[in-house]
């Protein structure tokens, strides 16, 4: 086993009956690969002797092995010192004790729909030949979350209540990399009983919950809807048929079909499968008999593996892998414990030189030959509807020069806000703002130069508020900030109401006299002010400004100017740097600052900072 480096824990949340198992105080792992599953009793046995308590984390590329006998990837058996079985709103749950910010930004589907229908038309050419059945095609999702991981679970958690979901921080290794696993699974892989019996839940069929009065119409459609109940009874087939090779002779039974339940966003329709189990049955059996779960390749499974191989070209990791846990019994099989199918789950990773994760899911549907294509793709947006419609933790704010009745640019303010409203998820009637605005133009500020802000609220309410804007006195002054900003940090692309650090830079700027604090970033490189773009003109008459490429804001005078450079003074252009040092600043000619108030101003440096002082946030 691996020794202790870090803490790591599990919880196994059931939302519906709001109870979790929560595994703590960890103490290694054991790797299996699929030529050594059958030592994995012999590991339980070894643990169990301890008081130790397991959770099984296998990925969908080790079922591949499994299947086809290969040995590239590993499950593991996470071991645990201590588990506790507590009610949803226990106190030493890790989502009970963190209050944060927490969500996502740019979640996009990394397969085109021109590509996705290709795909489908491919699956529908491969059943014709009589290959297959029916395969679960599925497509990779992408995007960055921010603040704590258990927070975001959190808010997702309200939005997905499951009965099979998953909060877990354990080695980025055994979780293709990423740390953090956050699950929202409505379904069962397997439940392994006390008395020996095992029972699986094939979950095929769906249909988008919209809270339009149509809901239970929808329900009771699925539930006879005939296309639907075939690709349901394909994979209980398979289903009876992997948990058939482990039961008694006439021990596999389907006591419950075309069961639909609510799980967030959507409609499932779900099948019971039972099996009374062989008693010399082993976990090594089960696995080798069952996993991965038929519901998630298609039929028949092994043909169907191929297929998905072929047209998903990628690694699939955890997605649509399975977590659970076993426990010792005395009856049975002399062990008991569930596993779940992982679907409608996040991966987190760590970004490099960032706060934030990169965050990956998959979503998928089951194909048969009378599937839709433009169907299929509209129920993946359904499954994904309760992450991509999340809420923005944070609100979004534009800050205009209003003169004598006219925005001059209102333009570029419209299209930043049009654009993070959409990253950011934020539910604002961009088209509505702008009408309020030049409404306000005509009966507030016909006459003389405002400051007005526009803050549109995480739930999409916006405030208004405006000032006279006073102009400014004397050529300005800008100094180096000593707050010294990460190399990466998405959400300085856009222009958030967190603003606390950039407020405290120009505050801080003011207290020296000067208009703005400049911004570098641990790398050494020019990023921008507290509160305005930063353009850099050399000895030989070359302007430069830092690249969008640092994650720094894209001012809407910065996007005036570079858009019209010769407007601004700027006859040759202005280039584009991710290298603008202390050094080249200190040399530069001109130093010019803008933002949408202030227009474009040449300002002084104020060359008094010690460049080794830095505090980094």
């Amino acid at each position: 086993m691996k020794s202790l480096e870090r803490p790591y824990f599990v919880v196994l949340d059931d939302a519906q009956t709001k109870r979790c198992r929560y595994y703590q105080n960890w103490v290694g792992l054991d790797t299996i690969t699929a030529d050594q599953l059958h030592q994995i009793d012999g590991l339980l046995r070894q643990g169990w002797d301890k008081s130790w308590h397991v959770v099984l984390w296998q990925s969908y590329d080790f079922g591949v092995d499994v299947m086809f006998g290969d040995h590239e990837h590993a499950m593991y058996l996470l071991w645990f010192e201590r588990c506790d079985v507590v009610d949803e709103a226990d106190e030493s749950l890790p989502w009970r004790a963190v209050q944060d910010h927490a969500g996502i930004v740019d979640l996009c589907n990394t397969t085109e729909q021109e590509d996705y229908l290709r795909h489908i038309a491919e699956i529908h050419a491969a059943i014709g030949r009589g290959d297959v059945y029916q395969i679960n095609y599925t497509t990779a999702w992408t995007g960055t979350a921010y603040g704590e991981p258990v927070a975001l679970y959190q808010r997702l958690r309200e939005r997905q209540q499951v009965p099979y979901g998953v909060l877990a921080h354990v080695p980025p290794e055994v979780n293709g990399g990423a740390a953090w696993h956050l699950g929202f699974s409505p379904e069962l892989f397997l439940q392994l009983q006390d008395d020996g019996t095992m029972l699986t839940k094939p979950m095929k069929g769906t249909a988008p919950i919209l809270q339009d009065g149509l809901d239970e119409a929808r329900a009771h459609a699925l539930q006879n809807d005939a296309k639907n109940r075939a690709e349901n009874v394909m994979i209980v087939d398979l289903l009876r048929n992997d948990l058939g090779k482990l039961a008694t002779v006439g021990g596999v039974a389907v006591p419950q079909a075309f069961e639909v339940n609510a799980f967030g966003s959507v409609w499932q329709m779900t099948s019971t499968v039972t099996a009374t189990m062989r008693p010399e049955t082993k976990v090594a059996d089960i696995l080798q008999a069952a996993f991965p779960c038929g519901s998630i390749t298609g039929a028949p499974k092994r043909m169907a593996m191929q297929v998905i191989a072929d047209l998903e070209q990628r690694k699939r990791g955890m997605y649509t892998g399975s977590i659970g846990y076993l426990e010792p019994c005395d009856g049975g099989l002399g062990f008991e414990g569930v596993w779940n199918v992982i679907i409608r789950s996040l991966s987190l990773t760590q970004q490099q030189n960032s706060p934030h994760y990169d965050l990956n899911m998959g979503i998928g549907s089951g194909i048969v030959i009378d599937s839709v294509a433009e169907d299929e793709w509209d129920e993946c947006l359904w499954k994904a509807r309760f992450v991509q419609q999340l809420p923005s933790a944070i609100g979004l704010m534009e800050t205009m020069l209003v003169e004598d009745g006219v925005c001059a640019l209102l333009d570029w303010h419209k299209q930043r806000l049009h654009h993070s409203s959409k990253a950011l998820s934020v539910p604002v009637n961009v088209e509505q703002v702008w009408q309020d605005l030049q409404d306000a133009c005509v009966q507030k500020y016909a006459q003389g130069r405002f400051r007005v802000k526009c803050e549109v609220l995480p739930n999409g309410e916006v405030v208004w508020t405006d000032a006279p804007l006073i102009p400014l006195q004397g050529k300005q002054r800008v100094c180096v900030s000593e707050v010294v900003l990460p190399i990466q940090d998405v959400l300085r692309r856009h222009k958030t109401t967190q603003r606390h650090v950039l407020d405290s830079v120009w505050q801080a700027a003011m207290v020296q006299d000067c208009f703005d604090g400049l911004l570098f970033n641990q790398a050494g490189y020019l990023l921008e002010g507290g509160r305005s773009n930063v353009f850099v003109q050399m000895a030989d008459g070359r302007v430069y400004t830092p690249s969008l490429d640092l994650d720094i804001l894209n001012g809407v005078m910065r996007q005036a100017v570079l858009h019209n450079p010769a407007q601004y003074g700027f006859e040759h252009g202005v280039q584009e740097s991710a290298c603008i040092d202390w050094v080249m600043l200190q040399d530069a000619a001109h130093i010019y600052m803008s933002n949408a108030l202030r227009g474009l101003m040449e300002v002084d440096l104020l060359d008094s900072f010690d460049i080794t002082q830095k505090h980094i946030v």
